[in-house]
C-alpha cells in the first residue's frame, strides 16, 4: 500500500480521499483513431482501460477544430475509463448524460464539453493539466460535478465566452487545486453556482462574472 498525497494505492486501484474507486495508470494505452460514439440509453464500462487520442482525432493541445475521443449521446452513461496524453478534444455530450469514475491525465483541448441541452453529471474521477479550462459549457444545461478532484488548470468550469444562456452548476464534494482564473467563469447574467462541502486553494478569483452564488460547507485550505 501507498500513501500519495491524500490517496491510497491499493490493489491496482486509486482510491481518492472522497473513497470512490479510480483506475491506476496503467502500462499501455489504446490509440482510438474515430470517436467512440455511446449511443442513446447505452452504457460504456471501461473496466479502467486506458485510452489515448490517435492523430486523427488530434494532438491535446488548444487548437479548435480537434475531435473527441467519446461521444455521449442523450442518456448514455461512460464511466471506469482513463484519458491519457494526447486527449484530443476529451469527451462531448450531447443532451443528458452521465460521466462516472472518468479520469483525464492530461486534460487536451477540454477535458469535457457540453454540446447540446441536457443535464451533466460528473460523479468521481479527476482531471489535471489543462492548458486554458477543464470543462466547457457550450448550450443551456444543468450541470453537476460531485465527488471530483481538479488541479492545475485555467478554469475549472467555463460558460462559452459571450454567451447569454442559463447555465446552472453544482459543486459538491470535491476538491480543486491550483487554477490560474476561476472555479466557474460566465458572461451570463443568469448563470448561477452552488458549491457545497469542497476543499480548494490558490482558485485566482474563484468566481468570474456569477451573479447568482450559493456556498455551504467549503474549505479554503
Amino acid at each position: 500500500m501507498k500513501r500519495l498525497a491524500g490517496t491510497v494505492i491499493l490493489s491496482g486501484l486509486l482510491v481518492c480521499g472522497f473513497g470512490q474507486a479510480l483506475p491506476e495508470k496503467a502500462s499501455a494505452a489504446e490509440v482510438v483513431h474515430k470517436t467512440i460514439v455511446v449511443e442513446q440509453g447505452q452504457t460504456y464500462d471501461g473496466k479502467g482501460k486506458r485510452l489515448i487520442a490517435g492523430p486523427e482525432l488530434g494532438d491535446g493541445s488548444q487548437r479548435e477544430d480537434q475531435k473527441p475521443i467519446f461521444k455521449v449521446e442523450n442518456g448514455a452513461t461512460l464511466k471506469n475509463v482513463v484519458l491519457g496524453a494526447p486527449a484530443a478534444d476529451g469527451v462531448h455530450t450531447y443532451g443528458n448524460a452521465s460521466i462516472s469514475n472518468v479520469v483525464w491525465e492530461d486534460v487536451g483541448e477540454d477535458a469535457l464539453t457540453v454540446k447540446s441541452e441536457g443535464n451533466v453529471t460528473i460523479n468521481g474521477g479527476s482531471a489535471r493539466l489543462a492548458a486554458d479550462k477543464i470543462f466547457q459549457i457550450n448550450k443551456a444545461s444543468t450541470f453537476t460535478v460531485k465527488n471530483f478532484t481538479a488541479d492545475q488548470g485555467g478554469k475549472f468550469i467555463r460558460q462559452l465566452g459571450g454567451s447569454t444562456f442559463k447555465a446552472v452548476v453544482n459543486i459538491d464534494n470535491c476538491t480543486i487545486t491550483n487554477m490560474k482564473e476561476a472555479i466557474f467563469r460566465t458572461d451570463s447574467s443568469t448563470s448561477s453556482v452552488t458549491m457545497t462541502n469542497t476543499r480548494y486553494s490558490k482558485v485566482g478569483k474563484k468566481w468570474i462574472g456569477v451573479k447568482h452564488i450559493t456556498e455551504r460547507n467549503n474549505h479554503e485550505f
